[in-house]
């Protein structure tokens, strides 16, 4: 049995009475028939759209590969409307035989996205309240730790220098936890403030390295830096440092055992390239579109109860853009995570 033969005027009142902006595309790529509120989603004349390129209202769409799912229609003003796109199985071709049709439904999100900015807006506004409220006592905290351990061993002790020690590289990880939701939330004022001077990369990785040592060894982790001679660019040492502090222990915390974690920092005569390579336990494909996200945490990292917030590979993507630079992600599951910071070399 053929497919179904549907006429102009049944599919047209179809439409009319749809709940949704729906259209109807042949094999060419051209709508041949709207109906809905169409016409008001997207802003054309009742009976304009017949005929028009879908391309024209759906940029994303391909011929013979329909996009679904979010994304921005272009409305006849050349304003663009978030909808969501969905397909509706026609099983017709059309009456003029230009091929097997397409149905789609657009919902218009225009409200929905507009209540997840102000969503965002006051969670960037609650975060950073609570970040400056957390900051002033840290750093007292850190301050008077300092001094403490500037006391001669005649007031200090040595098991009390150690434990002092220890408080203090804990308070400093949590200044530095509030600093990067600080920067998080306030990326480009934070990000703007930031100096720009010779840095050479292959220093920044070995001291890096050398501070996560502790860390690598108690987690039975082999760590290692590498530098094919002098990298500089030009940028901020301590943000630098601190993007590769989060590249380096998410690269620790998701590796096993006897593990293998290689730092190795190579330049050309136009970039600086900075390689962060570990035997973990990868990535899924879905799971790497979202890694950079401000908060996201991969439904692998909670399964097995790692510690984090999630924002540090946003905190990383910030500065390394802030640098003019690129970051990208290799990895699957199983097989292990590559990272890969590309920064302009300085002249």
């Amino acid at each position: 049995m053929g497919e179904t033969q549907w006429g102009a005027t049944t599919l047209e009142r179809l439409l009319a009475a749809a709940p949704l902006a729906s259209l109807v595309v042949d094999r060419s790529g051209l709508i041949r028939f709207a109906g809905g509120p169409s016409a008001g989603l997207l802003g054309y004349p009742s009976g304009v759209l017949t005929g028009v390129p879908v391309t024209r209202v759906l940029p994303q769409w391909s011929e013979g590969r329909p996009v679904t799912g979010r994304q921005l229609a272009r409305r006849h003003d050349g304003v663009s409307v978030p909808v969501e796109v969905t397909l509706v199985d026609l099983g017709a071709d059309d009456p003029s035989g230009a091929g097997a049709l397409t149905g789609l439904h657009l919902t218009d999100l225009s409200g929905q996205v507009l209540l997840e900015q102000e969503n965002d807006d006051l969670r960037d506004e609650l975060v950073g309240n609570i970040s400056h409220e957390l900051r002033t006592p840290l750093t007292s905290v850190v301050g008077y730790l300092e001094l403490a351990l500037e006391l001669g061993d005649d007031q200090l002790g040595p098991e009390a220098r150690r434990l002092l020690e220890i408080v203090e590289r804990n308070a400093r990880r949590e200044l530095r936890l509030v600093d990067d939701l600080l920067t998080v939330t306030f990326e480009v004022e934070q990000l703007s403030r930031m100096r720009r001077e010779p840095v050479d990369l292959g220093e920044v990785a070995a001291r890096v390295v050398g501070e996560h040592q502790p860390f690598a060894h108690g987690g039975g982790l082999e760590v290692t830096a590498r530098a094919d001679g002098p990298a500089v660019v030009r940028g901020d040492d301590g943000r630098l440092g601190r993007a590769l502090e989060h590249l380096l222990t998410n690269a620790c915390k998701f590796s096993p055992p006897g593990g293998q974690v290689r730092v190795d920092v190579t330049a050309d005569e136009a970039t600086v390239t900075l390689t962060v390579a570990d035997t973990g336990i990868g990535l899924s494909r879905a799971e790497r579109d979202r890694l950079f996200e401000r908060f996201y945490r991969a439904p692998g990292t909670m399964a097995r109860n790692v510690e984090g917030t999630g924002v540090g590979l946003c905190v990383v993507k910030a500065i390394v853009e802030a640098h003019a630079g690129t970051i990208a992600v290799d990895s699957e599951v199983g097989r292990g995570t590559t990272v890969r910071v590309a920064l302009p070399r300085a002249r």
